[in-house]
């Protein structure tokens, strides 16, 4: 794996120590449990650096993304396109380039980029810190309440000198504040590439975000995408996630419940088709007393697709009151699919309620003959059922327009 020389990187607060830590602690191996199962060879096969070259046109880009009532922030290899954005809002509401919020208003997301070594947990994150200078800035003041979504979408074009871009997010939510925020993640060419996404996630008292994540990069690409949120007391955070396209889709929330009463909602879909990986990392600390929170992840394993879910649950000395569940579902298409869940627990404190489960299955027999009896063709029958199973997770988000976006892409012809 390539890195350019520091000469040539723009000024990143904290980058000399994130690439020092690179030098000293280097790459992922299956030795590490989070990263057991990733396609190791591809991940060094991806250069990352500076952005080279930003894409004066992304081809049929409304085509590809969900439509969306608000303002938009459009991101092309790790750089903010000001033609293809609308960063207008109403009041309270700023967006900024990454950029342009590092000379304005650097001290409201100095948490993003100051990370020292104790912070820093794989190169990945390393190298986002050091080359991903650009992205999408959301700052929500106090008292706001938003009633149209925001959209981020990022687009990667694999360039023939750098072929993996980083790109950094910050959404930032004043105390009893509220916002939709969607983040959609595609790609353009059959090049082999990739994108390295990390989104660092502020809560203020009472606050509240509803997250979704779509990733539907081309089957060439490798997607590597960190949520880090913080969560002041009584806030609320509901995530949700749909882990669809690349080669390798890696999708990783690191939650602190740091505040008393905070809640936490994680639910997401992956959707495995030919030698996809799709790798799900989940990790909940509760900090402080009376928090609660639920991750609920749905697996749909077709042909040699492989899914991963690693879902920890830390409860910390002094989080009396927590009330914890997990859960993993899993449907398997195909004998040659596999799926690897690790449910986590750690629990250091006393007066909590904790609780965790994971299934795989196929589909189910009964439910086909009946519905084959009923006339059903078991082409249909068989998409009937797996959709039905899949909808759960979708119908959990709020927007219409992106629930119509998720079916019309889980509509494929082999399903």
């Amino acid at each position: 794996m390539t890195a350019a020389p520091a000469a040539v990187v723009p000024t990143v607060a904290g980058r000399t120590v994130a690439l020092d830590w690179v030098e000293a602690n280097g790459y992922p191996t299956k030795r590490h449990d989070a990263w057991r199962y990733a396609p190791h060879q591809q991940l060094t096969a991806l250069s990352f650096g500076p952005p080279v070259t930003l894409a004066s046109s992304v081809p049929d880009l409304e085509a590809q993304i969900p439509v969306l009532d608000g303002p938009r922030i459009v991101v092309v290899n790790g750089v903010v396109d000001v033609e293809l954005s609308s960063m207008t809002g109403p009041a309270g509401l700023h967006l900024l380039s990454l950029l342009d919020a590092r000379r304005k208003q650097p001290e409201r997301i100095a948490s993003h980029f100051d990370r020292g070594d104790s912070q820093i947990t794989d190169a990945y994150m390393a190298l986002n810190l050091a080359f991903g200078g650009d992205g999408a800035v959301v700052l929500i003041d106090d008292d706001v309440v938003l009633d149209v979504p925001i959209h981020i979408v990022d687009i990667e074009v694999p360039d023939e000198t750098r072929n993996a871009s980083c790109t950094g997010v910050v959404i930032e939510l004043g105390a009893r504040s509220s916002a939709t925020v969607v983040e959609t993640r595609i790609g353009v060419g059959a090049e082999f590439g990739g994108s390295n996404i990390r989104t660092t996630i502020t809560l203020g008292n009472a606050a509240s975000l509803e997250h979704v994540l779509l990733q539907d990069v081309p089957p060439s690409h490798v997607h590597l995408s960190s949520v880090d949120v913080h969560q002041a007391a009584d806030s609320r955070f509901l995530a949700r996630s749909f882990n669809l396209g690349a080669s390798y889709g890696r999708a990783a929330y690191d939650v602190d419940l740091a505040g008393p009463g905070a809640h936490v909602d994680l639910s997401g879909l992956f959707f495995g088709f030919g030698d996809q990986i799709l790798d799900q990392q989940i990790n909940v600390v509760h900090s402080a007393e009376n928090c609660t929170s639920r991750q609920s992840f749905r697996g749909v394993l077709d042909d040699e697709s492989t899914g991963i879910f690693n879902g920890g649950i830390e409860v910390h000395p002094g989080a009396d009151g927590t009330d914890a569940e997990q859960s993993n579902q899993n449907l398997i298409l195909s004998d040659r699919a596999e799926i690897n869940t690790q449910p986590r627990l750690e629990i250091l404190a006393d007066e909590v309620a904790c609780k965790h489960g994971a299934t795989v299955g196929q589909l189910d027999d009964t439910a086909m003959y009946y519905m084959r009896s009923r006339g059903i063709p078991a082409t249909e029958a068989r998409r009937l059922l797996i959709n039905g199973f899949a909808d759960q997770v979708v119908d959990e988000v709020g927007i219409e327009s992106v629930q119509a976006w998720i079916t019309s892409r889980l509509g494929h012809d082999d399903v």
